[in-house]
């Protein structure tokens, strides 16, 4: 087998190994479902100022940039330091499999993921919501993809900062939430206010107004440039120091 048949037989173990897992699809998948169904019956139809999406449907963007995160940087982080704290990466990094298609596998394994999750809240978003499918789809593609890749990195170099497995859900979640609620994922904020500010230090925020522009209806393509080179920058720094810094061996205690 070569390098890219490994790489696909590892997305077939991961996803065997992410469903017989019942918290980690829970998560991902049910959070934002519920999340979108309890707040956004009850969110009113007003527009919101300065966008063509009513509050409701922005609650459907935002679910999605949500679950994709869930999925990219909380799920991968948290396996892979369990993963290293049991000694299966040690394991893995001795045997001939290639860096590269492990990995791949890992990754390929999420983007399916995140393709159903998508489908499934933009569909709800559509029916219960009507929101618009996409008027940018290229704009949202790639957005998604740039997003995909960006808390992936992310949710690699993390693994650095985690002493053991245990730790892993505290760490990566207080990190991923405080950020997540200044970004104006649960609620719409203003581009001026001092938690946007803040919050456009970091790359949620990004991909929310990425994404929110993909399904607005707006002149041009719909591209967030800026908002995509921020997460590329994120992305880049991501994957830098987690190849710099990756342990695959658990620390000694």
């Amino acid at each position: 087998m070569n390098d890219v048949e490994i790489a696909l037989h590892q997305v077939r173990y991961e996803q065997k190994t992410y469903w017989r897992n019942p918290m980690a699809a829970v998560f991902t998948f049910m959070f934002p479902v519920v999340f979108l169904l309890v707040v956004g019956t009850s969110a009113g139809s007003s527009t919101i100022s300065g966008s063509t999406l009513r509050y409701d449907q922005y609650l459907v963007v935002a679910m999605l940039v949500f679950g994709l995160i869930a999925a990219c940087y909380t799920n991968l982080g948290v396996t892979l330091c369990i993963r290293r704290d049991q000694g299966v990466l040690k394991r893995m990094r001795g045997t001939p499999i290639a860096t590269a298609s492990y990995f791949g596998g890992l990754i390929g394994s999420i983007l399916i993921n995140v393709v159903l999750l998508t489908a499934l809240v933009v569909a709800i978003g559509m029916v219960g919501y009507h929101l618009h499918f996409p008027y940018h789809p290229l704009a949202a593609a790639v957005t998604l993809l740039v997003g995909v890749v960006t808390f992936c990195a992310l949710g690699l170099a993390v693994t650095v900062l985690i002493s053991n497995g245990e730790a892993a859900p505290a760490v990566i979640n207080g990190i991923y939430f405080p950020v997540v609620f200044i970004s104006g994922v649960f609620y719409p904020i203003s581009n001026s206010s001092v938690l946007s500010k803040i919050a456009d230090y970091f790359p949620v925020r990004h991909m929310v107004k990425g994404l929110v522009g993909a399904f607005e209806n707006g002149p041009g393509s719909g591209l967030q440039v800026r908002d995509l080179l921020i997460m590329a920058l994120w992305a880049i720094g991501g994957l830098v120091f987690a190849v710099r810094r990756f342990r695959w061996e658990p620390r000694h205690r």
